[in-house]
């Protein structure tokens, strides 16, 4: 087994168990260094508009290329737009470009070169709220083997499907009384009549990472029904105002 697929399964049968976002992005950089990328984005998408940047939900050395890229709204001439549309996945920006050239894009494919990003491989998934999330990483050489390309869309989708699930935890930090901040949050709307996808929609979580804080509210609060634990959080002040 090459060095490159030991740290890839390594990756994949190690990176569930980790419980912070912290320790996941380490992990994944060092299994990308083994491929000869050095940098990535992980973002949730809604629109491929140019106003539209996407949620950043993990990213390393990729923060100069973004501010240029939204800037100089490239994403009005990128090509890779429109293979993200179609929802292609496991591609990388020599197949884009050999695949149908875009002379109006050769100074963004040049602009990248010359920041130390040659190539990129991109994968992308459905979000949990129906969104898409695109993972871009890049490499200062041009060329991936072949060979080696199912391994990398592996262990890519399974990153950023854990970073979004830890991001969205990592949100939920100590409030007030017994209840985290988003505990406190979800049991308010809660009680507005809001269902665990409107919730989510609002506070840009998964319905199941809603009623993931519901259920600990409850426990928390002794209270067997979500009604009884807005009850509850209601007469001990511990609802946020939303």
């Amino acid at each position: 087994m090459s060095s490159i697929e030991a740290r890839s399964w390594a990756f994949l049968s190690e990176a569930p168990a980790h419980r912070d976002i912290e320790t996941l992005e380490a992990h994944f950089r060092r299994t990308l260094a083994a491929f000869g990328f050095d940098r990535y984005c992980c973002t949730r998408l809604r629109g491929l508009e140019a106003h539209e940047a996407p949620t950043v939900v993990s990213r390393h050395g990729f923060e100069p290329w973004d501010r240029r890229y939204w800037r100089e709204r490239y994403i009005e001439q990128d090509p890779c737009a429109t293979w993200i549309a179609d929802s292609r996945t496991g591609f990388t920006w020599t197949d884009v470009r050999e695949a149908a050239p875009v002379a109006t894009a050769q100074a963004m494919w040049s602009e990248a070169a010359a920041e130390g990003m040659s190539n990129a491989f991109v994968v992308q998934m459905p979000g949990p709220l129906g969104e898409k999330i695109i993972l871009r990483m890049t490499s200062p050489s041009s060329r991936l083997s072949p060979q080696h390309r199912p391994l990398l869309e592996g262990v890519g989708v399974v990153f950023a499907t854990l970073a979004v699930r830890l991001r969205e935890l990592a949100g939920d930090r100590p409030g007030p009384g017994t209840l985290t901040r988003r505990e406190g949050q979800c049991l308010a709307w809660a009680a507005k009549g809001k269902s665990d996808w409107e919730i989510g929609a609002i506070l840009d979580i998964s319905p199941k990472t809603v009623n993931h804080h519901v259920e600990a509210a409850k426990r928390k609060l002794d209270c067997p029904t979500r009604i009884q634990a807005v009850t509850a959080a209601l007469a001990c002040g511990l609802l946020p105002k939303v």
